[in-house]
């Protein structure tokens, strides 16, 4: 069994493309942890913060143990749902993180999965997940019966080159993020395509690598444009609105962000992966706080990858190579710090563009 994960190459100071093996990637996702220090809770005098709350999970493949979990998602009555990439399956939880049901296994059949990495549930309880190795979507029940599925290799219209991240608006509307054709698709509640947006590039309303995607109750679409390091925002047509984010590891700044998702209030959550943290910013892209450093103790990770928004403002984050899925509350005061400038100040990292090429399997 397979585990997607991010190839990183990064540009060398004399121009040269090279590539980080695993072997490199976890020293040098090491060495950047150390190099920036434990980050701590920043923000603006008046940003929400937010404190551990509990965490569930551990490395196996019996009931309630992850390998690599990757996307999460939190139903109405709130059951949350992770996408357990390497076993190949779904695992439902109660509210309380305790184990409710599984479902999926290992195969190309229906029902069945080959690394499952983005998960989203509707209005009514059905349960759509992003079959990235085998380039399709695949819709279940509320209790986990298969329905019915959409989706081919390729890059045409309804095709996926690595399906990811996922997303369900109100009116049942199903948007993809096709990781290596570096657009978003969009069906209807069928699966019947509808429309698609974006294509290679770093300029406005183009991608490098888009993973992560949400959309909120106006319909607006926030994508994490991965190997650009930043987000991007379109209205419900797919047209660009405006974007934030740069590399780095300032307030603001990321370094292969993931995950992203939308509060109700419309701030927007970002898993921040190699910065080891989840950053908080207003519906306009500015920067509120952040929460996270690297580490296996609690409100610490190791490559945060998922993350969800749940009733009363708790934030669910899936801690992929801690294997575990960690919860935080917002506390009932801000925290103290001293506020930021007006402008993002951060630290430069390897001096030149990070890019993911492609998706590569751990073998």
């Amino acid at each position: 069994m397979k585990f997607y994960v991010i190839n990183p190459t990064y540009q060398s100071r004399g121009g040269e493309k090279q590539s980080l093996s695993k072997a490199r990637l976890k020293s040098f996702s090491l060495a950047t942890a150390t190099a920036i220090g434990c980050i701590s809770i920043a923000s603006s005098a008046t940003a929400a913060s937010f404190s551990f709350s509990f965490a569930f999970g551990s490395f196996g493949s019996g009931n309630g143990q992850f390998s690599f979990p990757i996307g999460i998602a939190v139903g109405s009555g709130g059951n949350i749902y992770v996408a357990d990439s390497n076993n190949n399956r779904v695992q439902v939880f109660n509210d309380r993180g305790v184990s409710q049901s599984t479902f999926g296994s290992f195969g190309s059949g229906n029902g069945q999965f080959l690394d499952p990495s983005g998960i989203a549930v509707d209005s009514g309880g059905n349960i759509h997940v992003t079959d990235a190795g085998n380039n399709r979507v695949q819709v279940f029940n509320s209790s986990g019966v298969f329905q019915s599925t959409f989706g081919s290799s390729g890059s045409g219209n309804g095709q996926f080159q690595s399906p990811y991240g996922i997303a369900v608006d109100s009116g049942g509307n199903i948007y993809v993020t096709d990781i290596s054709n570096h657009r978003v698709q969009v069906f209807d509640p069928s699966g019947v395509f509808q429309s698609t947006f974006g294509t290679p590039g770093s300029g406005n309303g183009q991608f490098l690598d888009p993973t992560g995607i949400a959309v909120d109750s106006g319909g607006n679409i926030y994508v994490a444009d991965t190997s650009s390091s930043r987000v991007q925002v379109f209205n419900p047509s797919g047209v660009f609105q405006f974007a934030f984010g740069s590399f780095g590891s300032g307030n603001g700044q990321f370094f292969l962000p993931y995950g992203i998702a939308v509060g109700s209030g419309g701030n927007i959550y970002v898993a921040d992966t190699f910065n080891n943290r989840v950053q908080v910013f207003d519906p306009s892209g500015v920067f509120q706080s952040t929460f996270g450093s690297f580490g296996t103790g609690n409100g610490q990770f190791n490559n945060p990858t998922g993350i969800a928004v749940g009733s009363g403002g708790n934030i669910y984050v899936t801690d992929a190579s801690n294997h575990r899925v960690q919860v935080f509350s917002p506390t009932s005061q801000p925290p103290v710090s001293t506020p930021e400038p007006s402008g993002i100040i951060g630290l430069g990292i390897l001096g030149g563009g990070l890019v993911v090429r492609r998706l590569a399997k751990r073998g």
